[in-house]
């Protein structure tokens, strides 16, 4: 019988049919998360590992399996993932791009107008205050109807916000390193423009690019440096694109107004110079926490899992290069 382990106790209900056949594995009290040490006593005899992104699998993981043939990871990034190595090894990546499509984006608009409107700033002071003090003509924040809204990576997140943002009366401007096809500009009212002018042109920029070396540090004072004084930047891709000492600066010397960010630099902890800051909203990354959104993404591995099992291709496998053969 071949084994699945679960690096998280999740509700398996629902999944039975899946299951079938599979030795289920994982930790023992409901939402636990296994040890590094409990994984690696775990794993050696699994066929399946399926982890969430705080889980690193990492390749000295993966060599204690050597009957590992699938990896699933909960989320549309995987950089937790060692995926050369997996394909070196012909292990199949699994993500779930489709399912966390819609929650980002959602928490990408909930960001982005939390801070523009300054809702948790007003709710802060207000806790504080216990009295409504109303100013008139007041500078700070910004209306998003007829403003323009940056997107750069413009894949199924980045186009369910431009498709969010186009509902709010706001313009879309894009970059990516794939253009999307004239018919989808049209659909979605978006301008393709080069990455400097989406930078020099938005009022509010929005990131969701993968985190991959070369978008390292990618928000970095030099690109803080071509942004309008008055535009606000929403991050809920990964953390590490924007160096966070170049966004402190950025926030301290009113390059930029404001800032949302679900993700961060030095996940789990969030430096004091961010908690500090007024001008700025954060959030533990939790664009897909809600119960619903976490078990429609472990169906999407399920299926993955399910087809590659019985031979077949499904639409979320990472490592393409390992196709070929199926």
């Amino acid at each position: 019988m071949k084994k699945i382990v679960l690096s998280h106790n999740m509700p398996l209900n629902g999944f039975e049919d899946y299951l079938q056949g599979l030795e289920v594995v994982c930790p023992k009290e409901p939402l636990a998360k296994f040890t590094r040490e409990e994984a690696e006593e775990a794993i050696k005899e699994a066929s399946v590992f399926i982890c969430i992104a705080d889980f690193v699998c990492d390749k000295a993981l993966m060599e204690l399996a050597p009957n590992l043939e699938i990896v699933g990871n909960l989320g549309s990034g995987f950089n937790n993932v060692d995926v050369d190595y997996a394909t070196q090894r012909g292990i199949y990546v699994l993500n779930t791009p489709t399912q966390v499509m819609e929650p980002t984006s959602e928490m990408t608009i909930a960001l982005m107008l939390s801070v523009c409107r300054s809702v948790v700033r007003y709710d802060r002071d207000l806790r504080r205050e216990k009295v409504c003090t109303p100013t008139l003509l007041f500078y700070r924040d910004m209306m998003v109807y007829g403003k323009t809204l940056g997107i750069l990576g413009f894949g199924r997140i980045g186009k369910s916000v431009a498709r969010k943002a186009v509902g709010l009366g706001m313009n879309v401007i894009y970059y990516d390193p794939y253009r999307a096809s004239p018919e989808e500009e049209e659909a979605l009212h978006a301008t393709y423009m080069p990455i400097e002018q989406v930078l020099a042109n938005c009022d509010v920029l929005t990131l969701h690019m993968p985190y991959v070396p070369e978008y390292h540090h990618f928000m970095n004072d030099q690109r803080f440096a071509l942004m309008k004084d008055t535009a606000y930047l929403v991050n809920a891709s990964r953390g590490p694109i924007v160096e966070e000492k170049a966004l402190i600066k950025a926030l301290k010397t009113g390059k930029i107004r404001g800032a949302a960010l679900d993700v961060h630099e030095f996940e789990p902890n969030i430096s004091q110079e961010i908690i500090d800051l007024e001008n700025i909203v954060i959030t533990p990354h939790c664009c897909t926490n809600i119960a619903e959104i976490r078990l429609n993404m472990l169906g999407e591995l399920m299926q993955g899992m399910a087809a590659l099992l019985d031979g077949k291709v499904p639409h979320n496998v990472v490592n393409k290069s390992l196709c070929a053969s199926k």
